[in-house]
């Protein structure tokens, strides 16, 4: 054999070689890629599910908010109820005070008075019921 021949059967074996080796790297490329992908995949749907209960919990949230604001309101508009309803209270205090407390004071006068006035009247009957 000459030189020449050994040396494109040293080339021939080296190419096999290299497309053998090339041939080894590249499907651990691409495998490598199919991983990444896979992989990738996942994360992008566990994102998304993520992302959707967010949304869920979001509009949760939202309806809450919703319901604190009506009670908000409800209490604002019993506040403002009660501010009305005090100053009428406060009215009829004042009336009762100037008004029907010296009358109900006047009444039970009468009353007392009257009460004595009959006790002294029965006690004076019966004490001539008892002379006699």
């Amino acid at each position: 054999m000459d030189a020449q021949t050994v040396l494109y059967i040293a080339l021939t074996v080296a190419a096999v070689v290299l497309v053998v080796v090339l041939s080894i790297v590249l499907l651990s490329i691409r495998r490598n890629v199919n991983q990444i992908t896979q992989r990738l995949d996942e994360s992008l749907r566990q994102f998304e599910m993520t992302a959707e209960d967010v949304r869920k919990t979001n509009a949760d949230v939202r309806e809450i908010l919703s319901d604190v604001e009506r009670g908000v309101s409800n209490v604002t508009h019993f506040t403002e109820g009660v501010r009305s309803l005090r100053g009428t209270v406060d009215v009829a205090t004042k009336v009762f005070d100037h008004a029907l407390s010296p009358a109900l004071v006047n009444v039970a006068s009468v009353l007392v008075g009257f009460k004595a006035a009959t006790s002294h009247i029965l006690e004076r009957f019966v004490r001539k019921g008892e002379r006699k």
